[in-house]
């Protein structure tokens, strides 16, 4: 455990009563300093929106597009592509992380340009305080029931459709979560004044919700070959419980959550994409994405009725050149593990044409 997050005095109360005291890796160094900093974000967000009341309470968000997408199925990837369109906006790095004041202060870090780049741990993408990010660990911090909550509780991954099904809660819990990301929204929207783009694979989970809280939104899925998102999510969930985690986990427990939460995710995809309005839908495959990023962002923004794709041509081709270099993971997966994704994917893996394991995923053993 060796990242913090800047969680707000609620955010960090609710996590803590949630805590299996078997499995508690808190000492009281840590819970001092939780105990401080989310009083400290708490009391910074109430100056936050006393000084930009009037703006907040003002504010008028336009429809937002959602990017939709298990896990690392390449929403980030999708998030950078539609970023390069100036007409949108976006919550920074910054923002995510920093939600209780980043009106108050990203503006200093925007003077000084961005911070040296860094590397995400789970695929040594670049990155700096002033890139897109998922919206998903502002909720967080923010105190909204978040699927991310499980970063720092992981027995809460032992009941998946509790914690990612958001039919399982109460109606005040639900209704929570809306209002939290429309607070953030109009965050944004003061800051930025576009409609906004939003990535969250989280927010695949909420898609019944959010087709009746945002009626005139539009919606991009991206898919992934099932077997490379599987060995990939192995890798995420136990690079980001090693860095946020308040108990003890296991790797059984992360293949579990996984093999379970990717179902639970295209129910609730089929479900929610079912009560889109026409022409507010569209979607996308990461190979094709990869390998063609002009030709398939021009087929979204016709499809999804943007404005004129010429405008954002430019902007994608540099990023695409920019981001040429980068090389994606390999992973290797035990016979074993390949047989429990047959048996709990597989009727997934052939609706959506996917019969091979592909070429970045190798067997081990």
């Amino acid at each position: 455990m060796t990242t913090r997050l800047r969680l707000t005095r609620p955010a960090w109360q609710t996590l803590l009563e949630k805590v299996d005291p078997e499995r508690s890796r808190l000492n009281w160094r840590v819970r001092l300093s939780y105990g401080l900093s989310s009083a400290a974000y708490s009391l910074l967000l109430k100056l936050q929106n006393a000084a930009f009341a009037e703006a907040l309470e003002s504010a008028s968000p336009s429809p937002p597009l959602f990017i939709l997408g298990f896990w690392r199925s390449g929403t980030t990837f999708l998030h950078e592509l539609f970023c390069c369109d100036s007409r949108f906006g976006f919550p920074s790095t910054y923002a995510c992380l920093n939600p209780s004041h980043f009106l108050l202060t990203e503006s200093f870090v925007r003077e000084r340009n961005a911070q040296p780049l860094a590397r995400r741990p789970m695929d040594d993408v670049r990155y700096s305080w002033l890139s897109p990010q998922e919206d998903e660990f502002a909720l967080l911090d923010l105190g909204a029931p978040s699927p991310y909550q499980a970063l720092l509780v992981p027995s809460l991954m032992r009941d998946p459709y509790s914690l990612l099904d958001p039919s399982r809660s109460d109606p005040e819990t639900r209704i929570r979560w809306t209002e939290t990301l429309q607070q953030f929204l109009r965050m944004l929207t003061v800051q930025q004044n576009k409609a906004i783009v939003l990535k969250s694979p989280s927010h695949g989970f909420k898609l019944p919700e959010l087709a009746p809280a945002f009626p005139q939104a539009r919606y991009v899925i991206i898919e992934r070959n099932p077997y490379e998102v599987f060995a990939s999510n192995l890798k995420l969930w136990r690079t980001l419980l090693e860095m946020y985690s308040w108990e003890t986990f296991s790797s059984a427990e992360i293949e579990s959550f996984v093999l379970a939460a990717y179902v639970i995710h295209e129910q609730l995809i089929v479900q929610g994409a079912s009560r889109m309005r026409a022409g507010s839908l569209a979607r996308v495959r990461y190979e094709d994405l990869v390998a063609d990023p002009v030709g398939q962002m021009e087929r979204l923004y016709s499809e999804l009725e943007l404005e004129d794709f010429r405008f954002v041509r430019p902007g994608v081709e540099q990023h695409v050149a920019n981001v040429s270099g980068h090389q994606r993971n390999r992973f290797s997966l035990l016979p074993a593990q390949k047989a429990r994704v047959d048996e709990q994917w597989g009727a997934i893996i052939r609706g959506k044409g996917y019969d091979r394991v592909g070429e970045y995923v190798a067997f081990a053993g």
